[in-house]
């Protein structure tokens, strides 16, 4: 990654500022898991400045008031899933944020990353869209709001101006009438980029019929819209199989009319169509999906209170020697407090740098894998604060005053962790490249949940890939562990999420 000028702010004002000092030679970061990877690419020019939020509070939450709701773009989309007041009135959001990318990239990427990154394929695009979402842009000189939809002008470019910072999304609530879904096509179940997705909400009346309805497809017209020539067809007539089935046909056909014919036009006609039946489907015969459904288990920063006090001679000599030599041939360097396994430092690191970079090529933490480098393949898993993330994602920086635990902190006073003996017991380290990052994702859950089902644990490494195929003796082991497992987060209290 090319340097850059690292500067952390900590309010809007400040942001605003410095957006208006900068222009468009400066990008903000929040999540990073688009940036960074832009970011890596030969042919990117990177940005003169670059501007870290991740640590300016007030960007953050999700605020309920008594007609609508209010999420600022730092919530990440692990915090939409656990969101019950997101789960009660506008559960679609819900449904879309449980698809995107692996457990690591939804405890980092941020809803205002997917939208202002403007990729066609954003999946909370489409429910938010439907659910009629408002943004906040605000600048130096003042503020000013959008429909969602006219936010974007094209693939990868938004409306907003380059002094201008994303601060606000805000919604009504689903009525109590009001069914909603949410369909995903992509090539594999995690780690999925949308071929294809619909959301739809559904009014229905007293007397059976549909009072309302919205559609929007993603990935489907050059910028997103509702379709609303098919939504027409529906609003008066009761629920039926074959009025979805023509509604899809009918969004089939406004996005040749609009995309015209091409390579890809024979697949995805029918599919749309088949996708837009689909989720009216469910809209129609399901009550608004999860608000029956138990909360996700909360994660709190004070989850790694009890990580491993532990680390080797070598690992300790490394960070003295990090701590002490000279920077000044390091480019722009950021100076960090953080604590690693256990143990404190103050760190001067460059700020270009990733977390990766940081923890194999200076701290001598080799059990983190360096992998794909663009978040897919789950090698370099660490825990921060005790959530998964892939450390190839996050800037070195960024973890100034959090906790990072890598798979050398799991052995505690030269003991092997419960994991890590189970997969041995169970043959489940096969060529060992992926066990780090497995190991990693494995206790972040068995920390929250001692108790998991299979399902479970196949969501939970979801976003870490075996090149080896031994993914059945991975589930094996982590089962194996869990009786005998215990949990190091008995007495944490979960985050608060929403403010009323």
């Amino acid at each position: 990654m090319k340097p850059f000028d690292y500067i952390p702010v900590a309010t809007i004002a400040e942001v605003c500022s410095l957006l208006s000092e900068h222009g468009p030679d400066a990008s903000v970061l929040a999540g990073g898991t688009d940036l960074l990877i832009k970011l890596r690419r030969a042919s990117t020019k990177p940005p003169k400045v670059l501007l870290d939020t991740s640590r300016a509070n007030e960007l953050g939450g999700i605020i309920e008031s008594d007609g609508g709701i209010l999420i600022r773009p730092h919530t990440t989309h692990s915090q939409l899933l656990r969101s019950n007041v997101l789960r009660t009135f506008a559960p679609c959001l819900v449904s879309a944020a449980s698809t995107i990318g692996s457990p690591q990239i939804r405890n980092r990427g941020t809803i205002g990353g997917n939208i202002m990154n403007a990729a066609t394929c954003a999946d909370t695009v489409p429910p938010l869209i439907a659910l009629g979402a408002i943004v906040t842009l605000q600048s130096k000189t003042g503020r000013r709001e959008l429909d969602l939809a006219e936010l974007f002008l094209k693939p990868y470019q938004t409306r907003a101006r380059p002094d201008e910072l994303l601060t606000a999304v805000h919604f009504c609530k689903l009525p109590a009438n009001a069914r909603s879904a949410f369909i995903k096509l992509g090539r594999r179940n995690a780690l999925s980029i949308s071929r294809l997705s619909v959301a739809a909400i559904l009014q229905i009346n007293d007397d059976g019929r549909i009072g309302d309805a919205r559609i929007v497809p993603g990935s489907v017209f050059p910028v997103w819209k509702r379709a609303t020539t098919a939504e027409a067809m529906l609003v008066g007539e009761k629920p039926a199989v074959k009025l979805f089935a023509a509604a899809g046909k009918k969004v089939a056909g406004q996005m040749i009319k609009e995309a015209e014919r091409r390579w890809s036009s024979e697949y995805k006609e029918p599919v749309i169509a088949v996708l837009v039946r689909r989720a009216l489907e469910q809209a129609a015969v399901a009550h608004p999906a999860l608000r029956d459904k138990p909360a996700v288990p909360q994660t709190s920063k004070s989850a790694v209170s009890a990580i491993s006090k532990s680390a080797t001679p070598e690992h300790v000599e490394r960070l003295a020697g990090l701590e002490t030599r000279n920077t000044a041939d390091l480019e722009v360097c950021a100076t960090i407090t953080t604590t690693i396994n256990g143990r404190s430092h103050t760190l001067a690191v460059p700020a270009h740098w990733t977390l990766l970079d940081l923890l194999r090529d200076q701290l001598g933490f080799t059990g983190t894998k360096c992998g794909c480098e663009i978040g897919e393949c789950g090698a370099c898993t660490v825990l921060l604060d005790g959530e998964p993330v892939n450390s190839c994602l996050v800037l070195a920086p960024q973890i100034a005053g959090r906790h990072v635990l890598t798979v050398e902190g799991l052995r505690q006073r030269g003991k092997l962790h419960p994991l890590q003996e189970s997969f041995m017991d169970c043959d489940a380290v096969h060529c060992g490249f992926c066990t780090p990052g497995m190991l990693m994702s494995a206790k972040a859950l068995l920390d929250l949940n001692p108790h998991p089902t299979e399902t479970q644990i196949r969501t939970a490494i979801s976003g870490n890939l075996c090149r080896c195929t031994g993914y059945q003796q991975i589930i094996d082991a982590v089962a194996k562990a869990a009786p005998h497992y215990q949990r190091e987060t008995a007495t944490c209290k979960p985050v608060e999420l929403v403010n009323k």
